[in-house]
């Protein structure tokens, strides 16, 4: 009898159908509205800074929590109205050195990931030509991101999330280094020519997010995937079939790589890359597309390597120099 009665006072669950729609009401209602009011007002480049600021935000605190970023999200703002002005020449790449700086001071205190979004932000912009522009991106921006908290709160973020605390001279090697690493990424892309160097510091970051998360494996997986996918893409460029055919594929291969998020990440990546290569190559430039791309990208990882085991090294000497005390068996 209790069995029968907890079964007719129990909700029946929402089927798949409905659930989806749920999701799709969620999605019209929290991102699509908001950023037509924004496009009505502003035009595309309100919706970029919007939709920007929302992911940072909530990846942000996600990782460093939601009372942290409240106080991260206008530096956000200033980092991405600066970078939306001066991408991408070498006032960028000052810039990116600088944030690199700031957000690898934060380790000292456990501020490491909430402050990793500020070269996030200042890394991934919409060119402007205007200070006015500027000011609107960077403005939207740092509002969109306390969006995105105020969203990441509603499912669940924590408060604090508390990081590393090294010590200060080790600190002190991790900004200039990670400042570093930046500002040299930055710098290939920019004395290159590249259209969007911005590929260039793309992977230190992504891949600095990785560690944060306890995935540092990702490193290799990222190399051999970046490499793999170039290679696939030289039989494509030799064979220059119509613009038709390679968005085909290419839309396909991205297809395939999200089934992959979650089970073979140098495989996901691969298929990434290719997918990549084929959507963003002009006619007949499937070959140069790749090349670029993949330098930009290995390089990248490269230098963040490089840059890993210098702090590794420098993390060692101080372990040496200043031994922590062990803890006596109780």
């Amino acid at each position: 009898m209790a069995i029968e009665a907890d079964a007719a006072g129990a909700e029946p669950k929402p089927s798949g159908a409905r659930r989806v729609l749920h999701i799709v009401g969620a999605v019209v209602v929290v991102l699509v509205l908001p950023a037509l009011v924004i496009g009505a007002f502003v035009g595309e480049l309100g919706v970029s800074a919007m939709f920007t600021g929302v992911l940072l935000g909530a990846v942000g605190a996600k990782l460093g929590g939601t009372h942290r970023m409240l106080y991260v999200a206008p530096a956000l703002g200033v980092a991405g109205g600066l970078g939306a002005y001066t991408a991408y020449d070498w006032w960028w790449v000052a810039l990116l050195a600088a944030a690199g700086v700031i957000a690898g001071a934060g380790i000292r205190f456990g501020w490491f990931a909430a402050l990793l979004m500020v070269p996030y932000a200042a890394t991934f912009v919409t060119p402007v030509s205007t200070v006015t522009d500027a000011v609107i991106y960077g403005v939207i921006l740092a509002i969109a991101s306390l969006y995105g908290v105020v969203l990441a709160h509603r499912f669940g973020a924590p408060r604090i999330v508390d990081g590393d605390h090294l010590a200060p001279r080790v600190a002190a090697g991790v900004a200039g280094m990670f400042g570093l690493v930046l500002g040299a990424t930055a710098a290939i892309g920019v004395a290159l020519g590249w259209t969007e160097p911005y590929w260039v510091p793309e992977p230190v970051l992504i891949l600095v997010l990785y560690i944060i998360m306890g995935k540092r494996d990702r490193i290799r997986g990222k190399a051999l995937g970046t490499a793999l996918g170039i290679a696939a893409a030289v039989p494509i460029a030799i064979i220059s079939p119509p613009q038709a055919v390679l968005t085909t594929i290419g839309v396909i291969a991205f297809i395939i790589a999200l089934t992959q998020a979650k089970k073979t990440y140098w495989l996901m990546y691969g298929l990434y890359t290719f997918s990549l290569v084929l959507l963003l190559s002009a006619p007949g430039q499937v070959g140069f597309e790749a090349e670029e791309r993949g330098v930009e990208i290995l390089v990248g990882v490269g230098l963040l390597v490089v840059g890993l085991a210098v702090v590794h090294a420098l993390g060692a000497r101080e372990a040496k120099r200043d031994p922590q005390p062990e803890l006596a068996p109780g």
